[in-house]
């Protein structure tokens, strides 16, 4: 069957897509993955057929992740949106023209929409929670610790701000391609053409028990384990520094690029100074504004499954994707939330004794990272508690159990639409 994967985000968002990518292809599918050009080598690099969608990944994820909440996050999306949605829906078209079924991350109902168009299968993918439960508020909502009600609350609330904007941006090409106006919601839709969209999480009930209010068409698969690093060589520096001490602790912020990234980079500079700490530095899409020192090494990507096997610790901005290599890779983690769902990511960490309570960017300041840097390396129940809990993940198979779902519920779409047929 032809699959078109769409995937609109950063590295964290993309490598995980390909690992199913990859899983789906060596069962006979023929995979595309649609992202942003940023991705196409590393895309083709493993095997599938790449289409690009217009936009600069760096400046979607900056915008998306200026650490906003709330309403104006949702006044941020729309803006983000406004400047290239006309390209971006066009290239789409010729993305999913041929495609015999869709599976895409979440970008409200636009992706969806082409499922709708073309007459296809749709699967609907998350890295982090987007349906209504008690346990945490959605992505992106103030008041991570306000409790079970205002949790709930903010799901309806979201998708509903959601279901406003998507009649600012999407009113004019679905009437342009004969498809009815979308409705204002308060829930995800899960409904598409008489039949019901699966769900998946890239996510273990090991990290948040599936909640008991989700529907069937729910599914969480375990992580979509990364990339193996095939054939890497570390630079003979990276390699020296390494050996010349105790195991270093390995700090990145990924894809964050925002304005305030020099100061950011300087403050973890300070404090790896001030706890006595030995660190790897990751700059990622920010600026290279710190200079490598005895106690600190300065790298741009290095691919994490093979550093984080080097490392005693991780510090990070929570994405998704650098969340799940640290724990699998059973190392304590402390988050430095940016935006997003980060913050989600932060709690989680901490609730699951792995590592210290998560310290918000704007709230970052050498001292509080020196004080948390000394927690995190110094505190037997995190290292103890994050080695048995990535022992465990380990076991788990997210791609092959995602795979086996998207193949069972391609299947059971066609057995429907063969019913209708023979009615």
């Amino acid at each position: 069957m032809r699959i078109t994967m769409i995937c609109i985000g950063s590295t964290g968002d993309v490598r995980p897509y390909i690992v199913l990518g990859r899983e789906l292809k060596a069962r006979g599918h023929d995979v595309a993955l649609c992202a942003f050009a940023t991705f196409e080598s590393l895309v083709r690099q493993n095997g599938l057929r790449f289409l690009p969608v217009s936009g600069d990944a760096k400046m979607f994820m900056s915008n998306l992740l200026d650490g906003s909440s709330g309403v104006a996050y949702l006044k941020q999306v729309r803006d983000t949106l406004r400047a290239f949605i006309t390209p971006f829906l066009r290239d789409l078209e010729e993305a999913t023209e041929g495609a015999e079924a869709i599976v895409a991350t979440y970008l409200g109902q636009v992706l969806r929409s082409f499922a709708e168009m073309r007459r296809v299968p749709f699967v609907q993918t998350h890295y982090f929670p987007m349906d209504l439960n008690t346990q945490t508020p959605i992505s992106s909502a103030p008041g991570q610790h306000v409790g079970k009600i205002w949790n709930a609350a903010t799901y309806p609330l979201a998708y509903l701000l959601v279901s406003t904007l998507e009649k600012y941006y999407l009113s004019d090409w679905r009437e342009a391609h004969g498809l009815a106006p979308r409705k204002l919601s308060t829930t995800g839709d899960y409904e598409l053409m008489g039949h019901t969209i699966p769900v998946l999480y890239a996510l273990s009930p090991l990290i948040m028990p599936r909640p008991t209010t989700w529907g069937e068409n729910i599914h969480m698969t375990g992580y979509w384990r990364e990339l193996p690093a095939q054939n890497y060589t570390p630079p003979p520096e990276l390699e020296a520094f390494l050996a010349s001490g105790e195991k270093p602790v390995y700090i990145g912020f990924g894809s964050m690029s925002s304005g305030n990234m020099e100061e950011t980079l300087d403050i973890v500079a300070q404090a790896v100074r001030q706890s006595g700490v030995r660190a790897v530095l990751s700059i990622g899409w920010g600026k290279a504004c710190v200079k490598g020192r005895e106690d600190l090494y300065v790298a741009d990507y290095v691919p994490h499954d093979w550093l984080f096997e080097q490392v005693s610790a991780v510090v990070h901005h929570g994405g998704a994707g650098t969340t799940a290599a640290g724990i699998l890779a059973g190392r304590p983690t402390l988050i430095i939330p940016f935006g997003g769902d980060q913050p989600f990511w932060g709690n989680r960490v901490h609730a699951l004794g792995i590592g210290p309570r998560p310290i918000a960017r704007d709230r970052l300041t050498s001292e509080r990272l020196a004080r948390a840097l000394g927690a995190l390396t110094s505190t037997p129940r995190y290292r103890v508690a994050a080695r048995e809990l990535g022992q465990r993940l380990r076991l788990e198979n997210g791609a092959a159990n995602a795979a086996d779902i998207i193949e069972s519920e391609l299947q059971k779409w066609r057995d429907e639409e063969a019913a209708k047929g023979g009615a």
